[in-house]
């Protein structure tokens, strides 16, 4: 007797809803790096020499934050993409299987 399997392609859209959603809070998270986080010079005071090197420091982890947002945001859209492919195989072969008994 042939082994039965079901796919619950309510489950597969699920996944891919709450993936472009991810992608959505990221972009706020993106954002925030990028232009909520300011720290111009002589905001920490004048006159320290680590002063400058802080702010060198900032700007490169502001910058960081936003690569690792770009590429998280990147890899969350492989997989939605690659979810909704399978959604749809499995959704056309559901179909084919319906027609062919029909």
């Amino acid at each position: 007797m042939a082994e039965e399997y079901r796919v619950d392609l309510s489950a597969l859209q699920q996944v891919i809803t709450r993936l472009n959603s991810l992608v959505d809070t990221m972009d706020g998270v993106g954002s925030a790096a990028e232009y909520k986080t300011e720290l111009p010079e002589g905001y920490l005071g004048r006159g320290f020499t680590q002063e400058a090197g802080i702010r060198i420091a900032h700007d490169n982890m502001k910058r960081s934050i936003a690569d690792m947002v770009a590429e998280l945001k990147a890899m969350i859209r492989e997989v939605s993409e690659n979810t909704r492919v399978v959604e749809v195989g499995y959704h056309s072969r559901e179909d084919e299987v319906r027609k062919s008994m029909g």
